[in-house]
């Protein structure tokens, strides 16, 4: 016997020995105390409007955290307790007397149909251990547990559960899941619909009340019954429970709001903190976007687009079956649109493209085309700027430019290109004005009479002026640059149009506000970076000969259509009607419209820039300016105002049949008077004189 006793006594020793040995070579890498304390779940990022409305969240986990104490007296925490561990107060982490009753009930089953994992134990595998099934994974479960009973109170331990566990389609923690499933906060959710939430925690893909009804149905009779063993509500309270339907909300699949502009936020935030910090830092991102705006933007670039695929009969329309993976362009009719605000450079709104489904290629900000004639104002403001006024005048009939007479040649860019031969520039409407007023030739959109002006300016000057006011491409000093012959974006363009707005101060458009971390302290605050680039009076000066544009000339369709605030802006059309642009301002808003294929390829006859891009700026910025007062553009003190003859830009006699009020840059203003008309009522003798042309 005593023998028998050393033998088992060695045995047991040895056995224990080994048990020792394994539990300290499983926890040597199990995490520390320390560490426990600083847990942080993957919390995802949300990003808002100007308003402080959500725009999007993005997420690795879909996470919302809650307190505990939020949640008090509130049914869906004793609906936890009760379907995933009834002994969770009692217990101190591993629950012996749970581990032997569900071996006695997959005994009698002969199967595994009841598990003994406590909250504690699933809290650990869900933050620091992988779900493999095996034994060695079982006892590092307990062991972690132990820890985090001696670490954590009962209270913070469940707490990191209710915010820690899954429950199917990509939610994370009940507060994710009652808003997901019935559109509430965790605290609200009524007995049934906390029963099923609770019942879901054991199987999400199982038990997912939109896939599979029935099975849920059955799992929150289980747990409704399982409250009633552990006395949190009566028997009569789990019946009448029972026989209520599911109650889930539905969710339709819609297509996000600003889509372009998130897309837009995100590649910024990315670059600057990493993809972690924005899916699970939990960062709060507060932005310019005007959720409204936004959506009238969209709305209406939609609305007419289609509008003009059924008139014009398009052989591809936006909804027609195509496979956008197969092919190098989107095959319909492209448009994008950017506001700004003018005060600050905010971005309002930014539609990139028509489906971000069907391209997230963002055509604000990635998609270089020609502007054609949107390109005028920076010859004019160059003009302005160096001793031109609004009343000068310029002739406007047929111009032979010699290739050779350029003052860069295109081989000088491009070696292996063949040498143009004389260019012949033409107008629009193919017809000749004679001389004209410059501020007539802007707004009448005259081809001949900016390449004109352009040749006196200098191209180089011209290039350089577009520069100053934000254009970052590459512009060549050619004598055909004034009538858009470079590639240029919609966001350079309407960051340009915007120092005019601005009276000559150029700020650098901006979408992000504010950046927080998870705790509310501040990552980034936007400051403002601006730059004086162009003298006040000139500013004023080119705006109001824009204005000209809209109210009688190629831009008078907005009037027509009903927007009546001050506002400047051009049209812009290229060759072949392959680009429509529409660029303008008000002292409140700057806006650009740009439509036409992916593919360099025509619109169709006729679809200029007033036909295609205005109507969509002008419905845009009628909603911008609900609300808004009609101030005027601000008139700083180096303008002066001047009467002049409409004909000769000279200054009026009481003989000239047309006369208009026109601004100046002080010094700019004419100091002879009208002849012309004069001339006309002396005595024949006196009709030698030399002409003001």
């Amino acid at each position: 016997m005593r023998r028998w006793f050393i033998v088992f006594g060695g045995v047991l020793a040895a056995v224990l020995i080994c048990m020792v040995g394994a539990i300290l070579w499983l926890q040597r890498d199990l995490p520390s105390p320390s560490l426990l304390e600083t847990i942080q779940p993957a919390l995802g990022t949300t990003v808002y409007a100007h308003d402080g409305r959500v725009v999007h969240d993005f997420f690795r986990e879909n996470r919302v955290l809650v307190q505990l104490d939020e949640l008090e007296d509130a049914y869906v925490v004793d609906a936890i307790l009760a379907a995933e561990d009834q002994r969770f107060r009692a217990h101190w982490g591993v629950d012996i007397f749970g581990i032997i009753r569900a071996a006695k009930t997959n005994v009698r089953a002969g199967r595994v149909v009841q598990g003994a994992s406590t909250i504690t134990q699933q809290l650990a595998r869900n933050l620091f251990l992988t779900p493999e099934v095996s034994l060695t994974r079982k006892i590092r479960e307990a062991l972690l547990a132990l820890r985090i009973e001696q670490t954590f109170t009962k209270d913070r331990i469940l707490e990191l559960y209710v915010n820690q566990i899954y429950f199917g389609d990509g939610m994370y923690g009940v507060q994710a899941a009652a808003d997901y499933l019935f559109d509430k906060d965790a605290a609200d959710l009524n007995l049934q619909e906390a029963a099923l939430v609770a019942g879901v925690i054991q199987s999400p893909q199982g038990y997912a009340p939109r896939r599979h009804e029935e099975r849920a149905l059955r799992r929150r009779s289980i747990v409704l019954s399982m409250m009633v063993t552990s006395g949190a509500i009566s028997s009569e309270e789990a019946a009448a429970a029972d026989t209520t339907s599911l109650g889930i909300v539905e969710h339709e699949d819609e297509v996000k709001l600003g889509a372009y502009f998130i897309e837009h936020v995100r590649r910024q935030v990315i670059d600057r903190y990493g993809a972690e910090a924005l899916y699970a830092g939990g960062l709060r991102i507060y932005t310019t976007l005007d959720l409204d705006m936004q959506a009238v933007a969209e709305h209406r670039l939609e609305e007419h687009l289609a509008q003009l695929e059924a008139e014009a009969n398009f052989p591809v329309k936006h909804g027609d079956e195509f496979d956008a993976d197969s092919l190098a362009f989107i095959p319909y009719v492209q448009g994008a649109l950017l506001a700004l605000d003018v005060g600050s450079g905010g971005i309002l709104a930014m539609v990139g493209g028509r489906d971000f489904k069907d391209s997230p290629f963002n055509r604000v900000t990635q998609a270089p085309r020609q502007p054609g004639s949107g390109f005028k104002p920076f010859l004019y403001t160059a003009a302005i700027d160096n001793g031109f006024s609004p009343a000068d005048t310029i002739l406007d009939a047929p111009l032979l430019v010699p290739a050779a007479g350029t003052p860069i040649t295109f081989r000088e860019i491009d070696p292996d290109y063949e040498e143009a031969t004389d260019w012949w520039p033409v107008n629009y409407a193919r017809d000749f004005a004679g001389v004209v007023r410059l501020r007539y030739a802007l707004k009448k959109s005259i081809n001949l009479a900016a390449v004109r002006l352009g040749m006196q300016v200098g191209p180089q000057t011209v290039a350089d002026y577009a520069g100053r006011m934000g254009i970052t491409s590459t512009l060549y000093p050619v004598y055909s640059l004034p009538l858009g012959s470079a590639e240029v974006t919609l966001w350079d363009m309407v960051k340009a149009y915007s120092v005019l707005a601005n009276q000559g101060v150029r700020l650098e458009p901006y979408g992000i506000e504010r950046i927080e971390d998870r705790s509310g302290r501040v990552l980034e605050e936007h400051t403002r970076l601006s730059q004086a680039v162009l003298a006040p009076e000139t500013a004023y000066v080119v705006t109001s000969m824009m204005e000209s544009v809209l109210s009688s000339g190629t831009g008078w369709g907005a009037r027509a259509r009903g927007f009546q605030h001050p506002a400047a802006g051009k049209t812009g059309t290229t060759n072949d009607y392959a680009d429509a642009w529409f660029v303008g301002f008000s002292p409140h808003v700057v806006c650009g419209v740009w439509t036409g294929y992916d593919e360099r390829k025509t619109l169709g006859p006729r679809m200029s820039g007033a036909r295609v891009a205005l109507p969509i700026w002008t419905e845009f910025m009628k909603a911008a300016h609900v609300g808004t007062p009609r101030d005027p553009f601000p008139r700083p003190p180096g303008v002066t105002t001047r009467r002049v003859c409409s004909r000769t830009g000279l200054l009026a006699t009481e003989d000239c049949p047309d006369v208009i009020s026109e601004v100046f840059v002080q010094g700019s203003e004419p100091i002879r008077h009208c002849q012309l008309h004069s001339i006309q009522i002396r005595p024949p003798a006196l009709r030698g004189g030399t002409s003001p042309f």
